[in-house]
């Protein structure tokens, strides 16, 4: 029998940029959960679309699991006191994956570059898109 922490540890919920770097349209970025925050034109015509979703848990954090588990069963269930409000504190501090996407024109339908941030709002990708 385990917890509401064993859940939340084992969850898999948000966005990583390995999800997203292969996108070139508004659809692909919103079917990944993204959500628009910035829109606008700049005074060369071109139109920028910034996009955010809560980052995607690391590798390293599902060991958290097993081991609220283990506590679960060591303490009789006591553990779930203290380590659902652990989880819950942990869970809502991911950071947030970010995309700034610029198009040709406010009517574009493909991106002509991306630059994707992580988690700790490091750019990691900077590219111009091959639309062919």
């Amino acid at each position: 029998m385990s917890g509401y922490s064993v859940y939340k540890a084992a969850s898999n919920e948000g966005v990583s940029v390995s999800d997203i770097s292969s996108c070139k349209v508004e659809a692909c970025f919103l079917s990944h959960g993204m959500d628009i925050i910035d829109k606008h034109e700049d005074t060369s015509g071109k139109y920028t679309v910034t996009y955010r979703a809560v980052a995607r848990k690391s590798g390293a954090n599902y060991l958290r699991a097993p081991g609220h588990g283990t506590l679960d069963a060591l303490t009789l269930g006591l553990w779930e006191v203290a380590g659902t409000p652990v989880e819950g504190a942990i869970s809502n501090n991911r950071g947030y994956i970010t995309v700034k996407a610029i198009y040709s024109s406010k009517g574009s339908n493909q991106a002509d570059s991306l630059q994707i941030f992580n988690a700790y709002g490091k750019l990691v990708i900077d590219n111009k898109v091959n639309n062919n």
